[in-house]
């Protein structure tokens, strides 16, 4: 049997962490090792975890997910390795399922489709219709940005691209998917590979996480800035309203300014 690495990135989950790692330990490929990356969680995070079978490696302060991912990479034992967020549990044959990707030498990282409970809140619908897009047919794609949300990954060719930065707090998995698929790796999207996201949003994660996945890491112009305020109107809005859904629409108007803010913070110089 083909052993594998898990490890799940943690930074203050402690009401989802313990569905997230037992998610993992019920693989019916169980994983040789368990590795649970503490990224300096101040909420009783680690103390969630009482009685698994989880190796711990903890940082002594809150370093970031490149730096998170980074570490699980040196740690892991294994040829494969599987990631799983602290937010999210993978069903039963996850990892079943997508070692046969791998019997293609080329294919470096295969990740899976996310969804989620039915929502009770907007802050969920909202995620949902526009993030998750889980009412959409999505259809499985080679050459695709990397998610590491729920994936498994073949660590030598991470490590022959330089493997994950641990400068990045974010977008570290897009970063490693260009590099592998710019050295001629695969990346593979496989909707088949279900992970649920048991973690509720607040409005102001769900709009930081639409900017994460939106992030390009290149300077936001106004003509740019235009354009996502116009789609935010036209596509956003309009989902809202079609789904009669009218209490998601104020997100979808605030998502496209507060992506602005937040890429045009970064980019101010500091004093």
């Amino acid at each position: 049997m083909t052993p594998v690495t898990a490890y799940v990135p943690c930074y203050n989950a402690a009401a989802t962490i313990r569905r997230a790692v037992e998610s993992v330990l019920a693989q019916t490929v169980r994983p040789a090792e368990v590795l649970v990356i503490d990224d300096g969680s101040t909420d009783g995070s680690i103390a969630a975890l009482g009685g698994l079978d989880v190796r711990i490696v903890a940082h002594p302060r809150n370093l970031g997910r490149g730096e998170s991912r980074a570490r699980a990479m040196s740690e892991a034992r294994h040829e494969f390795i599987l990631s799983c967020d602290a937010t999210n549990v993978l069903e039963p044959a996850f990892v079943e399922k997508a070692l046969p990707w791998f019997e293609d030498s080329r294919v470096a990282a295969v990740f899976g489709r996310i969804t989620q409970p039915p929502a009770k809140t907007v802050a969920d619908r909202w995620r949902a219709r526009h993030l998750f897009k889980i009412d959409l047919v999505q259809e499985g794609r080679r050459g695709a940005s990397l998610c590491t949300w729920g994936a498994l990954m073949r660590a030598s060719a991470a490590r022959a691209v330089g493997g994950y930065d641990s400068r990045l707090r974010q977008s570290e998995d897009a970063d490693l998917g260009a590099r592998l698929l710019g050295r001629g790796f695969d990346v593979r999207f496989d909707p088949q590979l279900v992970v649920t996201a048991v973690a509720s949003n607040t409005p102001r994660q769900v709009l930081e996480r639409y900017w994460r996945w939106n992030a390009t890491g290149e300077a936001l112009t106004w003509p740019q800035y235009l354009r996502q305020v116009a789609h935010s109107v036209r596509v956003l809005a309009r989902q809202d309203l079609a789904a009669n859904d009218p209490a998601a629409v104020p997100i979808s108007l605030v998502a496209p300014h507060y992506q602005a803010w937040k890429t045009w913070s970064r980019e101010a110089p500091r004093a």
